[in-house]
């Protein structure tokens, strides 16, 4: 596999990813009570994640993939919440974060399918940063 440069997602992608970035912060009870819903989505989709590793190691031909790097933009996140989604995103198998530009405006992500990359990046804002933005802000 040859190194190629990082699949950009759509604008109109960009744009759904930010959208909520910006709203104004809760009361710190309001923010612990969503402290357990955000462990419960992890926990959920790491579990997930491994059911669909073991379904692609096992019934999937290694041709029918397309790893690559796909570009997730965390512009509006603060320092605390791109390390805490990087984790998140590094420990759930099949994506793994690589890299964090200067700016920490983009973290930089193999993912083991990317056929569709705007879908990977969607599913890390719906399933991983939200959640995480409701207990951070």
């Amino acid at each position: 596999m040859s190194a190629s440069a990082p699949v950009t997602v759509p604008e109109s992608v960009v744009a759904a990813l930010r959208a909520g970035r910006q709203t104004p912060r809760r009361a710190l009870p309001l923010r612990l009570l969503h402290v357990p819903m955000f462990l419960l989505r992890f926990v959920r989709e790491l579990v997930l994640a491994n059911i669909t590793m073991a379904k692609i190691v096992l019934l999937q031909k290694r041709e029918d993939l397309k790893p690559d790097f796909v570009v997730y933009d965390t512009a509006g996140l603060t320092p605390f919440e791109v390390v805490v989604l990087t984790h998140c995103i590094t420990l759930t198998p099949g994506t793994t974060s690589v890299e964090l530009n200067d700016e920490a405006t983009q973290v930089v992500i193999h993912a083991l399918d990317a056929r569709d990359a705007s879908g990977v990046c969607l599913g890390i804002k719906n399933n991983l940063e939200a959640p995480l933005l409701g207990w951070t802000r």
